[in-house]
């Protein structure tokens, strides 16, 4: 699928399925091989104030899902990750912030029921890191130019530089596989953040994020040793960014943050967009479209559920191809 020479507002997806399509043309997708899922981003990625409740926690530890811990991988100085049976307890590399709906939780679920269902799929291997009210500009903990820092804890305690851990934590990936004698291909490295950034004076954006974005990912690259696939994710909270701010400064900001996501997607053939206002639950009459909690930034359990099941379908429709 080429996105170049397209209108930058035209050049959203219209469904999470297709950025698989394309993801499928490039890397040959193969359930031959282990997948690796990863996640990034700030409140959205953790799954923020959508708490599970006792009966749905992930507590049984899945036999075809596995995941890396805060105790045995949140660190500079480790040498190997340390892969174990995934729950929804203690999987997020970043801020403390257990059993939530997230999107990692809820497709590592529902990962493990397709293979006891019988569908023919890999072990997947789910990598998750993110810190609330974290953007990528100056002032905040994505910024890639972040010297390296790492204070563990809840949000508004933990104050980690997320690019240098990420970078960590990459650069162990291939050898961790290597070690245990499989191989493995990267699915998607799915960027769910941004917001914070709305923050930053529009003007101010232009003139550094786009170069902070293309800085960020080139890290990536280098310490994967490998250029993934890449799905930004929209930013979509139009109604309450307007409450926040009436005089719609920070709605122009999430419009520029956008429009950069899109001119990323444009020049970068391994960069495609997803867009959540193609869930089933959008209704752009609503209050809250009717995919955000009331009165929130923050995304319904079934939204964050119906993302994981569309990143799901999508690998095994393009893994039949």
């Amino acid at each position: 699928m080429q996105l170049h020479n397209k209108d930058p507002s035209q050049v959203y997806l219209t469904s999470g399925r297709l950025a698989y399509e394309r993801v499928k043309t490039m890397l040959n997708i193969s359930t031959n091989k282990n997948a690796v899922f990863i996640m990034l981003g700030q409140s959205n990625a953790v799954g923020y104030a959508t708490l599970m409740p006792e009966s749905e926690r992930i507590k049984t530890p899945l036999k075809n899902v596995f995941g890396l811990t805060r105790k045995n991988n949140l660190s500079f100085d480790n040498n190997e990750l340390v892969w174990t049976p995934y729950t929804s307890g203690d999987t997020i590399l970043g801020e403390e912030n257990d059993h939530t709906y997230s999107v990692s939780n809820c497709l590592a679920q529902l990962w493990q029921n397709a293979i006891d269902e019988g569908k023919s799929l890999p072990n997947l291997y789910i990598i998750t890191i993110a810190i609330g009210a974290q953007g990528v500009t100056e002032e905040y903990m994505w910024n890639p130019d972040r010297p390296k820092k790492l204070i563990p804890g809840p949000l508004g305690v933990a104050d980690i530089s997320l690019c240098p851990l990420s970078c960590h934590i990459f650069s162990l990936l291939d050898d961790s596989f290597r070690k245990m004698g499989k191989e493995y291909e990267i699915i998607g490295l799915h960027w769910r953040g941004g917001e914070e950034d709305m923050c930053v004076p529009k003007e101010k954006l232009e003139c550094e994020l786009k170069q902070t974005y293309d800085r960020l990912f080139e890290k990536f690259y280098d310490n994967l040793a490998a250029i993934p696939p890449i799905v930004l994710h929209k930013i979509v909270c139009n109604k309450r960014v307007m409450e926040i701010d009436p005089s719609g400064k920070r709605l122009e900001s999430m419009d520029y943050i956008n429009s950069v996501f899109s001119i990323l997607a444009r020049e970068n053939e391994n960069i495609s967009l997803f867009n959540v206002q193609n869930a089933p639950y959008y209704d752009s009459t609503l209050p809250y479209d009717g995919i955000f909690k009331d009165g929130d930034l923050h995304f319904t359990p079934e939204t964050n559920r119906w993302v994981a099941k569309t990143i799901l379908e999508s690998y095994i429709e393009s893994s039949r191809r």
